[in-house]
């Protein structure tokens, strides 16, 4: 460190806050540092591999008594040190049991709404009724027994059994809101600006999405891009209403076969194969074929203009044949598209970095790299910050049943070697020793993070043993 970094680092501690996140603090010192590169980063030749070795390095099972896991509940940081919290998660939890109907906005740059959507909610938290207006485009009604799709282009409509064809925000939406109001969550400043409203801002770390919470309804009002309400809905919002003059496509059971458009067939028929290879495409990557992968995650997203994960995706089958300049060019687009919300997953930032470090570019490496840091360290204390990493670590993971998927120790461990090898740090983190040992490494960590922070590409850095799940006796 030169004299004008050692300057800034002490310029930088002294300037007071409104939150005690580092966050607010880097903001300033990138911008005071940005004309005196600091950090180190030394590419090794050889990277192919670097997600399988993090996600397979596995060892003989153990007695469940060895495994030990280091998992400490974040607790809650309000802005004011000095005073009791005036917002908790269960204040949320308890207001989210009356929840009827959502009304989702998403506005673009100019303030347009470019997406909106009615959601109405049974008392099992799953979504009754459904209603998703894109203009000037498509208009989709589900009014509990049908659903519609109003392509206003084409002047027709399609008609489907909600068995056959669904359309929804998210899944189990009670679920949803329980679950962004707990332990995956952490304050980070109250009663900010939002759209001209008060309102305290979360992080929802297993999305690693910034949230807002309503002071007073206790509610969140809004998450990436879009705004949420909770009013009733206007009558006849969840109706099916056939214009005059519409062609209508009935694909319901027992409905009279009525002609369908050539456009429609080509569509539908599109839709399906471009599935298909999503799917083989997945399981191709997984399997370690990565020339099938990247052909197949091609064919995707030239059928259907690019989904975010089949452009990760196929970012990383040509990463792992060692082609870095296109890996690069796909992980890009995906940053570039969630980049417009404003709201690009620490993932990304993972799977470029190392996509730059493959190729020497050092700069480039070191400020993706960085900027997915924050998040990693956090997951060491918080390990729902590492759901989305160990997603886009394994192209399976979505289908998995969930007593398949990685367990707290697990994620834990391949948090540590992502770690490892950005950094090249090694803080003694073992999942089979004791947990004071480990609370040590992790403390080393956010030390290291808080006073350093360097990244130094190591391959070939000495990676956790990633513990197999023993079964309990008698399951």
């Amino acid at each position: 460190m030169n004299d004008n970094e050692k300057y800034i680092e002490e310029f930088v501690k002294d300037v007071p806050f409104d939150t005690p996140r580092r966050e607010h603090r880097d903001t300033l010192k990138k911008q005071l540092l940005s004309a005196f590169p600091k950090h180190r980063l030394q590419p090794t030749v050889r990277t192919v591999g670097v997600w399988r070795t993090i996600m397979k390095s596995r060892i003989p099972k153990l007695a469940a008594a060895a495994v030990i896991i280091v998992a400490v509940a974040l607790s809650i940081t309000v802005v004011d040190k000095l005073s009791p919290p005036a917002y908790a998660f269960a204040q949320t939890l308890e207001a989210v049991k009356d929840v009827q109907f959502m009304h989702i906005v998403r506005r673009d740059k100019a303030g347009q709404i470019e997406d909106e959507r009615w959601i109405e909610i049974g008392p099992d938290g799953f979504q009754v009724r459904y209603r998703q207006d894109n203009p000037p485009s498509r208009l989709i009604v589900e009014d509990g027994q049908t659903v519609s799709v109003y392509y206003k282009d084409k002047n027709t409509i399609v008609l489907y059994d909600p068995k056959d064809r669904q359309y929804q925000w998210i899944g189990n939406l009670g679920e949803w809101l329980k679950e962004l109001t707990g332990q995956s969550s952490i304050v980070i400043e109250e009663n900010v600006d939002y759209w001209g409203r008060k309102a305290h801002r979360v992080r929802w770390l297993k999305l690693n999405q910034d949230c807002y919470v309503d002071p007073e309804t206790k509610l969140p009002i809004g998450i990436g891009g879009y705004q949420i309400s909770y009013e009733y809905p206007p009558e006849g919002t969840f109706d099916i209403v056939i214009p005059n003059g519409v062609q209508v496509v009935d694909k319901q059971p027992g409905a009279e076969p009525t002609e369908e458009p050539e456009w429609l067939t080509d569509k539908l028929d599109k839709d399906e194969v471009a599935n298909n290879n999503f799917k083989n495409a997945r399981h191709a990557l997984a399997a370690g074929d990565y020339e099938e992968a990247a052909e197949l995650f091609a064919k995707v997203v030239e059928a259907q203009g690019g989904r975010n994960w089949a452009w990760f995706w196929l970012g990383k089958a040509h990463y792992e044949l060692g082609e870095y300049d296109t890996a690069i060019y796909e992980f890009s687009k995906v940053i570039d598209m969630f980049a417009k919300h404003e709201s690009v997953p620490h993932y990304c930032h993972l799977a470029r970095g190392l996509a730059y470090a493959a190729k020497g570019m050092k700069d480039m490496a070191r400020h993706d790299l960085e900027a997915a840091l924050p998040l990693m360290i956090e997951s060491l204390r918080n390990i729902e910050g590492a759901t989305m990493f160990d997603y886009a670590d394994d192209p399976l993971y979505r289908s998995l049943p969930k007593d398949k998927r990685p367990t707290a120790q697990q994620s834990l461990a391949m948090m540590v070697n992502r770690l490892r090898i950005i950094t090249g740090q090694n803080f003694g983190y073992d999942p089979y020793v004791s947990a004071e040992e480990n609370e040590q490494a992790i403390a080393a960590w956010e030390e290291w993070y808080e006073n350093s922070g360097e990244i130094e590409f190591t391959l070939d850095a000495e990676l956790v043993p990633i513990p197999e799940v023993v079964e309990q006796p008698g399951k």
